[in-house]
């Protein structure tokens, strides 16, 4: 996890707790506030709601996906151990991992989407809240030769 006050996001993976925590720390005393100056039941409040619960939501899943599942503890007891799980080949370990970047990247890109209507509010990171593109350094290369190689066909053409 990132503290560095520098620390711009550019792929999925570089996306951290700190990151999409920092977005819920921004917007949802914004909300609270927007729901407490509204009674119950008005359209303001209820906007408010469904938008601070849509951001939590948000940023457990980032959180999820960054931490990992949560497992559960084993019961101490006399019963026989669980079987061993077979290791994941490791093209199922890069399925997974892309799997849960895409995730992360999902996640982050709506936060991204709802905050930016603040741009232009104090305290809103410009810099650090924007959305990404690629899992990894590795995925933007990859695209990056492949529209290099497209023009390259494209402009070959009769």
């Amino acid at each position: 996890m990132s503290t560095d006050p520098e620390h711009k996001p550019l792929h999925a993976v570089d996306i951290t707790l700190d990151d999409a925590w920092a977005i819920y720390d921004f917007l949802v005393p914004r909300l609270e506030s927007l729901q407490r100056s509204h009674g119950d039941g008005t359209e303001e409040h209820r906007t408010a709601a469904a938008l601070a619960e849509a951001v939590s939501a948000l940023v457990l899943e980032i959180e999820r996906e960054i931490r990992g599942p949560v497992r559960p503890r084993l019961a101490t007891s006399s019963a026989r151990p669980p079987a061993p799980v077979p290791a994941p080949t490791e093209s199922e370990r890069i399925a997974k991992e892309k799997q849960r970047l895409g995730t992360i990247r999902e996640c982050w890109n709506q936060l991204c989407g709802i905050v930016h209507i603040w741009h232009d509010s104090d305290g809103y990171d410009r810099a650090r809240w924007r959305q990404v593109s690629f899992l990894d350094a590795a995925a933007e290369v990859e695209y990056q030769r492949y529209v290099a190689e497209a023009c390259l066909r494209e402009a070959a053409r009769p």
